[in-house]
């Protein structure tokens, strides 16, 4: 993953719900600082946090990864 796949994270996650980067930390039971690194590209979420974050912001699994690098 990269620093595309976090910007869209973030679009996806401000586009589609009005969660902030501590209610997914805290939905995904996770420190904020590793929701952030997400979203920055800085580190990768695991595959059961790929299907958590998907779940939570009610997009389909494939969405996630539907951007231009």
């Amino acid at each position: 993953m990269s620093k595309k796949f976090g910007e869209h994270l973030r679009d996806l996650r401000k586009g589609e719900t009005d969660y902030s980067q501590e209610d997914m930390a805290k939905m995904l039971n996770i420190n904020r600082s590793t929701y952030t690194y997400y979203e920055i590209g800085k580190s990768e979420p695991n595959f059961t946090n790929l299907r958590k974050i998907a779940t939570i912001l009610g997009v389909d699994y494939n969405k996630m990864f539907d951007y231009e690098e």
